[in-house]
C-alpha cells in the first residue's frame, strides 16, 4: 500500500478543556471533525483500507493558534481517527485494523491554514 497524507482543516480543543466540556459541546466538535474528514477524504478520493494500518497526526498552526503542549492534541487525534471510520476509510479502529497511532508535535506556518495532516501507510510488522 502506498503511504496517503491527508489534510483536515481540523483541530480540536485542548485535552484540557475537552474533558470539561457540555456533551452537546462536545457531539458538535466531534460531528464537525466527522465533516471535515469526509469532505477530506472525498476530495483526495480515498477509497475504503481493508490492511492493518499505523497512523500518523501531525497539527499544524497557522494565524493566531496558540501551541500546546503536544500531548494536549490527543482529542484531535481520537475524533480525527473515528471521522476515518465514520467516513468508511477504516472498518474500525480497534487494534486489528490500527496497530499504531503516532503523534507528532506541532508544525508553525503563520501563512497556511490550521488543521492537521494525517499519514495513512501499511502497518509495519512486529517483531517477535
Amino acid at each position: 500500500m502506498t503511504p496517503i497524507v491527508l489534510f483536515v482543516p481540523y483541530i480540536a480543543s485542548s485535552t484540557n478543556v475537552g474533558t470539561r466540556q457540555h456533551w452537546t459541546a462536545r457531539k458538535r466538535e466531534v460531528d464537525t471533525c466527522h465533516m471535515l474528514v469526509r469532505n477530506a477524504v472525498r476530495r483526495a478520493g480515498i477509497g475504503r483500507i481493508t490492511v492493518p494500518v499505523d497512523l500518523t497526526f501531525r497539527p499544524r498552526l497557522g494565524k493566531g493558534v496558540r501551541r500546546r503542549d503536544t500531548s494536549n492534541y490527543s482529542i484531535s487525534l481520537k475524533n480525527l481517527e473515528d471521522g476515518l471510520v465514520a467516513a468508511g476509510v477504516l472498518p474500525d479502529d480497534r487494534g486489528e485494523y490500527v496497530r499504531r497511532v503516532i503523534l507528532e508535535p506541532p508544525m508553525v506556518d503563520r501563512k497556511a491554514e490550521t488543521g492537521t495532516w494525517i499519514e495513512i501507510r501499511a502497518a509495519q510488522e512486529q517483531a517477535a
